[in-house]
């Protein structure tokens, strides 16, 4: 078994590159964040490590909530200048069908910025098909 990487897109700032090295469960997810026409992208390649079922070979959800998590907390980084990594308040994650083994692209927006909280919608994607929407709450 190969050792998980961590890929950097070459835009990333400062703090999503210390995100990314001291965030412990990123290196195991193997998240690539690479460079697309609308900024930075994610994504994550299948491993054996992913497996919520073992017969039809589907990510496990926590490994699509976490790599949902990282994402909106890197996309908030990017999106506002913050200059240190946010803390999530709240979350909330649906599964809409199930993610067969392949590689998945999360696709963060920003909902809403305001004096106290921030909110980031993350939809997840196996090819073409939405698997799961994340909602996180950040605080100020």
């Amino acid at each position: 078994m190969s050792e998980p990487t961590v890929f950097e897109a070459p835009r990333m700032n400062k703090v999503q590159k210390e995100m990314l090295v001291n965030t412990p469960f990123v290196e195991f997810l193997g998240l690539e964040a690479v460079d697309s026409d609308k900024g930075i992208a994610y994504q994550l390649s299948f491993r054996e490590e992913h497996i919520g079922n073992t017969l039809l070979r589907t990510f496990h959800g926590g490994i699509l909530a976490s790599f949902g998590e990282i994402t909106a907390a890197l996309y908030l980084v990017q999106s506002l200048d913050l200059d240190k990594e946010p803390s999530c308040n709240s979350m909330t994650f649906d599964y809409l069908r199930p993610a067969f083994a392949g590689s998945i692209r999360a696709e963060p927006r920003l909902i809403r910025a305001g004096r106290r909280f921030i909110v980031v919608s993350v939809d997840i994607y196996l090819e073409k098909k939405l698997v799961s929407i994340g909602r996180f709450i950040y605080t100020r």
